[in-house]
């Protein structure tokens, strides 16, 4: 094992673990980790045991590609220092889908090339194993300053991204079972979970909250819940009656739901259940995880900078017009730095007030929900699905041409039009329309020009008798 140690900063020193391919390693890598408060240790075998006083804070591992190697790499990782140790990827090569893949091998984080140094470092700073000592004495700035460092650098990143991040960092940190994000809208009987721990992809279960009445209490109070045991519990009295019912050999005894406050009144509920049912959580653990809240409070409101409402809409789960703008301004920025595309898709729900008319503006509101429900299962980790009017929606897809856009709109109606809509036959289930504005384009100089386009786009797609999918193409194309 090699130690690469360049410059003399007071210890201790934050460590990286540097696995992979060293052809894969951008230029200057060391040297930008020592300067950023790195000890930075290199290895050829994943497996190796480290010396005792270099176990590290956080494991880099730069790829050529998102392949089996690398998922095999991942896996030895996880199982040689446990599946808490945080392990960023490095990809060289420009593949699109290259960081998606490697977060679904199991790896925290993932960029692609062109990789931006100081990015990378604060990437890492922000996945960083949190020392045991220090979830201890002080578990609340341990969380709150890789938040805060997570909300400088990725400000643009979508709610539920944030969510998820913070749910599985708890969850591993804790040994959970579940860490959840239920959102609890004002005077619902349900919760939604738009955001779990153990399920990055499969959000939107609804939760009938009289079976949870830990997170039905947090919301009406405002204030933490920790019930030690729920099979005695007084709160659980009538849920052990249904679970009797239903659910004979349920077991379920410490549970915690954190209320998150935005602007004063609670949105959302984090639920927190150990892995083990008789294990309690300790109130430096329960303290930990409600600096989670207090994070997560600041990721939903949407107004640390510039005075937004929240961000993500009560109905559909979908983000916001405020979080819409705010993600093309990122991404426009990002794709005039670097060279790279993307593009925004406007989704305008057919005949939506012919379903309204006759299903009541309640089921109407069931169905726009559902609806939002599948087009989000549809989109991969970086996209973004957003409730742009009464009946459209917006997605933005990173790194994504004119024809991936395409691809992209073609999977949600396949999928729109195999799903069981409750209420409505197979040839009544709802169809979009769709506009689609690609960047680069000569007529976007600007951030609202790409919405402008969009939405022209969408216009013309409405006017077809076929098809119904508008592209704003180059002029003269």
């Amino acid at each position: 094992m090699r130690v690469t140690d360049t410059v003399n900063v007071e210890e201790p020193r934050l460590r990286v673990l540097l696995l992979g391919e060293a052809s894969a390693r951008p230029e200057g890598l060391e040297r930008a980790l020592a300067r950023s408060g790195f000890r930075v240790h290199e290895s050829d075998d994943p497996r190796a045991e480290p010396p005792p006083d270099a176990a590290p804070d956080v494991i880099l591992i730069t790829a050529l590609s998102a392949d089996t190697a690398l998922a095999d790499m991942l896996e030895a990782v996880g199982y040689a220092f446990g599946p808490a140790m945080p392990r960023v990827v490095a990809l060289a090569a420009t593949d699109r889908e290259g960081a998606f893949r490697a977060l679904s091998y199991g790896a925290d984080d993932a960029l692609s090339a062109p990789i931006h140094l100081p990015e990378l470092c604060a990437r890492l700073l922000m996945r960083r194993r949190q020392p045991a000592s220090q979830g201890k004495s002080a578990p609340v700035p341990a969380l709150t300053a890789s938040f805060d460092l997570a909300h400088d650098v990725y400000g643009s990143l979508r709610a539920e991204e944030v969510l998820h991040q913070l749910c599985r960092r708890v969850a591993r940190a804790l040994d959970l079972a579940r860490c959840s994000f239920v959102l609890t809208p004002p005077g619902a009987s349900n919760g939604r979970v738009v955001a779990d721990s153990e399920r990055p992809g499969a959000t939107d279960l609804s939760l009938d909250l009289s079976r949870y009445p830990e997170v039905a209490e947090a919301r009406r109070t405002g204030e933490p819940v920790v019930i030690g045991d729920a099979q005695s519990d007084p709160l659980f009295h009538e849920a052990r009656r249904q679970w009797a019912a239903q659910h004979p050999g349920i077991e379920v005894h410490s549970v915690v739901a954190l209320p998150v406050p935005v602007n004063g009144e609670v949105v959302g509920v984090f639920l927190l259940r150990p892995r083990e049912p008789r294990v309690r959580l300790t109130s430096e653990q329960v303290a930990f995880a409600d600096s989670l809240a207090r994070a997560a409070s600041r990721a939903l409101a949407g107004n640390g900078r510039n005075g937004h409402s929240p961000s993500i809409d009560p109905l559909t789960g979908c983000g916001t017009a405020g979080l819409l703008e705010e993600r093309i301004r990122a991404e426009f920025e990002r794709a005039r730095r670097y060279s790279l595309g993307f593009s925004v898709v406007l989704l305008d729900v057919d005949g939506l007030r012919a379903y309204n008319e006759r299903l009541g503006e309640e089921g109407g509101d069931r169905l726009l929900a559902e609806l939002a429900q599948v087009v989000r299962g549809t989109v991969r980790v970086p996209d973004l699905v957003c409730r742009y009017g009464g009946d459209e929606f917006a997605v933005v897809l990173p790194e994504t041409g004119g024809e991936g856009a395409r691809t992209s709109v073609g999977r949600m109606r396949a999928r729109l039009g195999a799903h069981d809509f409750p209420g409505l036959d197979d040839a009544d289930r709802p169809q979009v329309t769709a506009g689609i504005v690609s960047y680069p384009h000569p007529a976007a100089e600007r951030v609202d020009d790409l919405l402008a386009l969009a939405e022209a786009a969408l216009l013309r797609a409405k006017g077809q008798t076929s098809g119904r999918i508008g592209v704003a193409e180059y002029a003269g194309g």
